[in-house]
């Protein structure tokens, strides 16, 4: 009896324990920055009107004296409704509820406004960030717009006013790379990019942050089957905001449009210089990638042409092929092996077609540099572009 009753025990312990680990181990696997990102943590009960949503919305809060708005399923009110209310029709991205903002109107009276809030805990300095969030263009929204995004801060930012935030396109923490405007209406669209914090950043800021003058606008039919008169401006339900850290741009891979966009290779082929020596050529020379490939380029084979010459015209020197990759590759070779050190892997490359031009291998020394000596240290495209590449350095 005391042996069974010691084994209950046991089992009920142990059972105890696995609950607690299992529930521990959830909470750890919620890295998502933003609290209540899902909007659903809201008292809708009492939402009746447009402009409560910092009233009953958990966390969030306007950024600007123009208030934002709540919708939700299931309430008394169809001004505020899901998926029909004031602005259309939509269901929710996920659960019940979703904010809205207004990111454009002509009409003086109708101002932006703006969703903030403040982060679970600061971002850490140096680590890079998938943000994401999701819009849908009201239905009576007679334009939609580009310009939107979000922007991180260190401080609360609560503009006493009703006027625009805005700022220039490279000053917008997270925001499409085409900047395109947002047209879709039935469904929800991702707005979708990383972010490398400083360290301070608390806070969250999201909205359409381009000036009237620089906004595209494009006019909208409404859709079939909805009634009620289009507005003239560009109003956009919010859901399902994340901002969460990764190793590399691949785990954040959620724009579909950024992966249509072409392989950028920097340059086109060296210049050799007719009062240049021979080793002050092969020192300028240079042949350069899209991200993560090594495949020789046209541009790339006319520079190692003239490499070959001048390795011909002087059989005693021996070559350095020496092999980068941009920072972002370097991140990506911590989760895939298949990247792993693309600089060597882009020197042995080169080291083969060399020899296969008729370069006596034992000539030839490939090493890597990997990320450690940028050419360009910007963050920009262009700048990436030109970190991957391959450099010559001859030894005599």
């Amino acid at each position: 009896m005391i042996t069974k009753r010691l084994m209950l025990m046991f089992f009920m312990a142990m059972a105890t324990s696995f609950a607690f680990a299992q529930d521990e181990t959830e909470e750890e696997g919620d890295d998502n920055l933003v609290p209540n990102g899902d909007f659903e943590l809201s008292e809708t009960r009492t939402l009746k009107k447009p402009g409560m949503m910092q009233d009953l919305c958990e966390s969030w809060y306007n950024a600007t004296k123009a208030p934002c708005d709540l919708f939700a399923e299931g309430i008394k009110s169809e001004k505020v409704g899901v998926p029909k209310n004031n602005y259309g029709i939509q269901e929710a991205a996920s659960g019940d509820v979703y904010a809205g903002f207004r990111a454009y109107s002509k009409d003086a009276k109708k101002t932006r406004s703006y969703m903030a809030v403040e982060l679970k805990e600061e971002m850490e300095k140096n680590q890079m960030y998938c943000v994401e969030f999701k819009v849908s263009l009201s239905d009576l929204s007679k334009f939609g717009v580009n310009y939107i995004g979000a922007l991180f801060g260190d401080r609360k930012v609560v503009q006493p006013n009703t006027g625009s935030m805005v700022k220039d396109l490279n000053e917008i923490s997270i925001k499409q790379k085409s900047n395109k405007p947002y047209m879709m209406q039935d469904g929800w669209e991702t707005i979708c990019g990383t972010y490398i914090a400083t360290g301070n950043e608390e806070y969250m800021i999201i909205g359409c942050f381009g000036s009237d003058s620089k906004l595209q606008t494009e006019k909208m039919k409404r859709p079939r089957g909805v009634t009620g008169a289009q507005s003239y401006d560009a109003y956009y339900f919010l859901d399902d905001v994340k901002v969460y850290p990764v190793e590399a741009k691949s785990q954040c891979a959620c724009d579909p449009a950024a992966a249509l966009e072409p392989d950028l290779i920097y340059g086109q082929s060296t210049v050799i210089g007719a009062s240049m020596t021979s080793e002050q050529n092969v020192g300028v020379s240079a042949v350069y990638y899209a991200f993560q490939k090594k495949n020789i380029t046209g541009a790339g084979q006319t520079t190692l042409e003239q490499i070959v010459t001048i390795m011909n015209e002087n059989p005693s020197w021996k070559l350095e092929v020496i092999g980068h990759c941009d920072n972002d590759e370097f991140d990506e070779e911590k989760i895939n092996p298949r990247y792993r050190d693309m600089g060597q892997q882009r020197a042995d490359q080169l080291v083969r077609y060399l020899v296969s031009k008729g370069i006596d291998e034992s000539r030839l020394i490939p090493l890597s540099k990997s990320n450690s000596d940028p050419a360009n240290t910007r963050p920009t495209d262009l700048s990436r572009a030109q970190n991957r590449r391959v450099v010559f350095k001859i030894r005599k």
